[in-house]
């Protein structure tokens, strides 16, 4: 009877532990694609302002130092949204 008890406990201890492996990665995959998601609106919307400054007529040097970006970076996007 003692091994019968002895496997009972061990497969409740195992399952336990899996169901708090899989909600603790999930819990990690959920915060891990927010923060993504936030990072990729943040690009997006500096993309953005960069292009209306362009259109605006600002000077790149003047978009890069407000944009906290490169001259070259600002340069890409640029290149970018007219290929598009």
């Amino acid at each position: 009877m003692g091994g019968k008890v002895l496997d009972y406990e061990a497969k409740t201890i195992y399952m336990n532990g899996k169901n708090d492996g899989i909600a603790l990665g999930m819990a990690q995959g959920v915060a891990q694609g927010m923060e993504q998601g936030v990072a990729q609106g943040v690009a997006q919307g500096r993309a953005s302002m960069v292009l209306d400054m362009i259109k605006d007529g600002l000077e790149i040097g003047t978009i890069a130092r407000i944009a906290r970006m490169s001259v070259e970076q600002v340069n890409e996007l640029g290149r970018k949204a007219v290929l598009e």
